[in-house]
């Protein structure tokens, strides 16, 4: 029983601490362990309490406790400002957070992003990370929670997310997008030209799975509430969803696991979803 109540007690410990803050503390962890050369096993010896505590707190699984990372910053030898912002991650990671959502900004979401070993996205529009400068610009000029001028940067900054993550040997990408994404002319025809041609690039790499929902295949549970997957560790995926005012990640995945299957299922195969990319593109050049 004492055993049991033990798992159960790390169960609660697990799902009360904010999940991004773990992963991003865990990850900033073994950056440490590894620019000082220290082998796993040996800081995981160090350590102590139990063997593979370290693997808990590096997957983002634990958080660790105050006596864990002050051992950790003597072992990898941080300097004091290195150290002072571990202490501060920890912290984070250790706050507690609402059972299932967790808020997050931007900058994690990017870190999580640039983690993720695969990542899936259903959506009505172009999303951010498969945006061309142009376009981003033009969706992002009208957004009422950006300050006016603030749009260029910050439309460079997410061309810049897209090309560092959307690559031929980037994590495997699944996009579903809603025939609408194809037509909506933000930034006027030609912008949505190009945007489409950097589309084409994109679902033309060996690691991405495109498809198309049409109009014609009716309801999409997916489309009413569009989110992305992110698959950052092997037990480990978070729904992301973005409202007009904040971003929420969400650790019960289940029902986003199943609506993106459905989607996925509904939507053209990927030779006809290609071909419908391809007409589109052709009348946006023919001014149709």
């Amino acid at each position: 029983m004492a055993g049991r109540s033990g798992r159960l007690r790390a169960m609660v410990e697990e799902d009360s601490t904010p999940v991004i803050q773990r992963l991003t503390f865990g990850e900033r962890a073994r950056q440490h362990r590894e620019a000082a050369g220290i082998e796993f096993g040996e800081a995981d010896r160090q350590l102590g309490g139990y063997s593979g505590k370290l693997s808990k707190i590096e997957n983002g699984i634990i958080a660790a406790k105050p006596a864990d990372v002050e051992m950790m910053i003597q072992l990898y030898k941080l300097r004091t400002r290195q150290a002072d912002d571990f202490r501060a991650l920890a912290k984070d990671a250790r706050r507690r957070s609402a059972p299932q959502r967790v808020g997050s900004s931007s900058r994690q979401y990017v870190a999580l992003e640039r983690a993720a070993s695969e990542i899936r996205m259903v959506y009505n529009e172009i999303p951010g990370l498969l945006q061309t400068q142009e376009f981003a610009h033009a969706a992002l000029s009208v957004s009422p929670m950006l300050p006016a001028g603030e749009a260029f940067g910050h439309a460079e900054a997410r061309a810049q997310r897209s090309e560092r993550i959307v690559h031929p040997g980037g994590p495997d990408l699944w996009i579903v997008l809603g025939m609408e994404a194809l037509y909506r002319e933000v930034g006027g025809s030609e912008v949505l030209r190009r945007q489409l041609e950097r589309l084409r690039e994109i679902a033309d790499m060996p690691n991405v799975h495109f498809r198309v929902l049409p109009w014609s295949a009716g309801a999409s549970p997916a489309l009413s509430c569009p989110f992305t997957l992110l698959y950052v560790k092997p037990d480990r995926t978070l729904a992301y969803v973005e409202s007009l005012t904040r971003p929420d990640y969400i650790k019960a995945t289940g029902p986003h696991l199943v609506a993106f299957d459905h989607a996925y299922r509904i939507a053209a195969a990927e030779d006809e979803s290609r071909a419908i990319l391809e007409g589109r593109i052709v009348d946006l050049s023919q001014g149709r």
